[in-house]
């Protein structure tokens, strides 16, 4: 009976652990490349190795309220948006992210101090055009995926 009891707690820390992984390691949340450009310490450890960066933020990064994405920085969010310090607490930043994730990203919330996405639909009129001049989902995604790597403004 205490093996069974074991394997049922193993799979479920297992399966809690994928289904948290499925958005802590979204590109918006978190990209490799950036976490180690924007801290030092884990660029000097891990280089580039995209493994070991995600088994760092997931482990800790995201409690540390790390600088992870050009899109996403967990403590200017807060900062920006007060009633989410007030409701989640200051230091929160796991919790903060997950909003940001299922709830910031779609309401165009600031969330970043070099990217803004309703100021990136307002100075790329072409991307507007495209997905709407409301639809922060795919501007984001747009920005990450192209305009980061062209230099398009975010703010």
């Amino acid at each position: 009976m205490k093996k069974y009891i074991w394997i049922l707690a193993f799979f479920f820390t297992i399966s809690a652990s994928q289904a948290l992984a499925s958005w802590v390691t979204d590109p918006s949340v978190i990209e490799p490349t950036y976490y180690a450009d924007h801290n030092r310490d884990l660029y000097d450890e891990f280089g580039y190795n995209t493994q070991k960066l995600l088994n760092h933020w997931v482990k800790f990064g995201i409690r540390d309220g790390r600088p992870s994405s050009p899109v996403f920085d967990v403590r200017y969010y807060l900062k920006r948006n007060p009633d989410l310090a007030t409701t989640l607490g200051q230091e929160n930043f796991a919790k903060a992210t997950e909003h940001w994730f299922k709830n910031g990203r779609k309401e165009g919330r600031p969330s970043h101090p070099e990217f803004n996405v309703r100021k990136y639909l307002q100075l790329n009129q072409d991307v507007a055009r495209e997905y709407g001049q409301n639809n922060y989902l795919e501007a984001i995604n747009h920005y990450l995926k192209t305009g980061y790597k062209k230099g398009r403004r975010g703010i």
